[in-house]
């Protein structure tokens, strides 16, 4: 099964794919940390200031990930990667190239995710010397999540809550639809 976790900075993805780890259903499942993290590692730009290289590097991982492992839960998804895409393309930061190849990537790599779920804001920003706390950017990036939720039918399971209330949501999902797979068969 392929698991996307996305939402905005701060809203608890890593946390909740850090809770995930020590549950024994997810014991040979990878865990793809997130790209743009890692991406900013070299050096590169990311967040409001990311470019057109930072953007088409973080969607090659996406396609990576996606090629590389069938069982997988990934802290942000292609459909991050397009989000945040949109919002540099509107602020003059990369090219509509740029933009047109995050389309495509999410447009080919999304549908390969058997449950994505998306996290809606519930806390404050925290500052951990990586993420954006710029609420501007925030306010604007969780605005286009919910705009892209409606134009491409989004079918996202949204968690809310404690931590601990978050992991119960994951797992109910994960067995609807492991219950709808045996039906099916």
């Amino acid at each position: 099964m392929r698991i996307g976790i996305s939402g905005a900075q701060s809203v608890g993805k890593t946390t909740i794919l850090n809770a995930l780890r020590s549950e024994k259903i997810f014991q040979d499942y990878q865990i793809c940390n997130e790209v743009t993290r890692r991406v900013g590692s070299y050096g590169l730009p990311i967040n409001e200031d990311g470019t057109d290289l930072t953007q088409r590097l973080i969607m090659q991982e996406h396609i990576v990930n996606t090629f590389m492992y069938d069982k997988f839960i990934a802290d942000r998804s292609a459909w991050d990667g397009f989000v945040y895409s949109c919002y540099l393309w509107q602020h003059g930061k990369i090219s509509y190239d740029t933009l047109h190849f995050s389309r495509d990537v999410f447009m080919k790599v999304q549908p390969t995710y058997d449950i994505q779920f998306y996290i809606e804001p519930e806390f404050d920003i925290v500052n951990d010397g990586v993420r954006s706390t710029n609420l501007k950017f925030r306010d604007e990036i969780i605005r286009l999540f919910e705009k892209s939720i409606v134009d491409y039918k989004m079918n996202a399971v949204i968690l809310k809550g404690s931590v601990r209330e978050r992991v119960e949501q994951v797992l109910i999902a994960i067995e609807e639809k492991n219950e709808q797979s045996r039906r099916i068969k």
